[in-house]
């Protein structure tokens, strides 16, 4: 008991620890104090029109995770569960909201949080949140492509650097350390765990394998088209709060948005300072008047990467703590076709 305990709080802290020292260490090698800093973004903030660009990025954020609730409705509906769309937005945006505080826990939570309300089976569910995130790895995957062929010259050489023998051999040794634990695992199994185990994985697999079944598939594309739409157009309309981005154009945008979303991966609680110095970094890429040396950024980056993150973590805790609520105070359904 002790030791779950111990492990979840280890959890919310650690991420937490290492998120606040990202952010710190970005701060110490920005060549401004933090007073400096804050007065910058606040500059950017109260300047004329610019709450416009950061409501408008808000707004596309949350209707990425409205558009990814739809979507999951095409994936639940061939299982024979006729869920509401209401349900479906709410629990993806307190999923988001969990994620913030703790990384990854919104992925459970947001399976958790449906089946309560709709008794939808969880491990159908968790299916279908393992297909989504194998979707979003790969149109992340061909982001990073178009990326490095964009600026080959900078991003294709440091990403080539890293590929090595000795890179090689640690994959190779990551991969039978896995299968190691994976067979001593699979011996020291009770046959009544063993038994409880595969049924789950049987049900996550109907989930995960739900998109086959989809009827409305050229929708699905469409949603999915959609959801990475407002990521970049979220993104891409912050540019408008700076003079010294108003010449960067659609590809930039897209390459802003893919290393943010590298930093994003990265389980800090809510990409809290992964995300602040790869979208340092991407900037510096871009533009002469930026560098990718953060002891040397310029204001512009600084600025930029926390207005994004701000904006878009203020509107994940408050459309997250909304549709928690709504979800706790809804009376539970059976959503299984009758």
């Amino acid at each position: 008991m002790l030791k779950n305990r111990t492990a979840q709080l280890l959890n919310v802290i650690l991420p937490a620890i290492i998120g606040l020292e990202l952010i710190i260490l970005v701060i110490i090698m920005s060549p401004y104090s933090l007073l400096e800093i804050w007065l910058k973004i606040k500059a950017v903030v109260i300047a004329p029109n610019n709450w416009i660009w950061i409501l408008l990025s808000m707004a596309l954020g949350y209707l990425g995770e409205v558009l990814r609730g739809v979507r999951w409705i095409l994936l639940i509906k061939p299982l024979g569960y006729n869920v509401k769309q209401l349900d479906c937005v709410n629990s993806v945006a307190s999923g988001y909201m969990f994620n913030a505080g703790v990384p990854r826990s919104g992925e459970i939570a947001r399976c958790t949080l449906l089946n309560k309300v709709t008794k939808t089976p969880i491990s159908y569910l968790f299916g279908h949140v393992l297909m989504e995130r194998l979707i979003d790895f790969l149109i992340l995957g061909i982001c990073i492509a178009s990326c490095v062929l964009y600026k080959k010259e900078i991003f294709g050489n440091y990403l080539y650097s890293l590929i090595s023998i000795k890179s090689v051999v640690i994959l190779i040794g990551l991969m039978f350390v896995f299968f190691l634990f994976y067979k001593l695992g699979y011996r020291a199994l009770s046959v009544k765990m063993f038994n409880f185990l595969k049924d789950t994985l049987k049900k996550v697999k109907v989930g995960f394998y739900s998109i086959k079944k989809v009827q409305q598939k050229k929708l699905f594309f469409l949603y999915t088209i959609l959801i990475w739409f407002c990521y970049f157009a979220m993104t891409y309309v912050c540019f408008f709060c700076f003079d010294t981005m108003s010449d960067f154009n659609i590809m930039d945008g897209i390459f802003v948005m893919t290393l943010g979303g590298i930093g994003m991966v990265i389980p800090t609680p809510s990409g809290m300072g992964s995300y602040h110095m790869t979208a340092m970094i991407a900037l510096g890429m871009l533009s002469t008047d930026f560098t990718i040396d953060l002891s040397n950024a310029h204001p512009d980056q600084l600025s930029f990467a926390f207005l994004v993150h701000s904006a878009q973590t203020i509107m994940i805790l408050v459309m997250g703590f909304i549709g928690l609520l709504l979800l706790n105070t809804k009376k539970s359904y059976n959503a299984k076709f009758k």
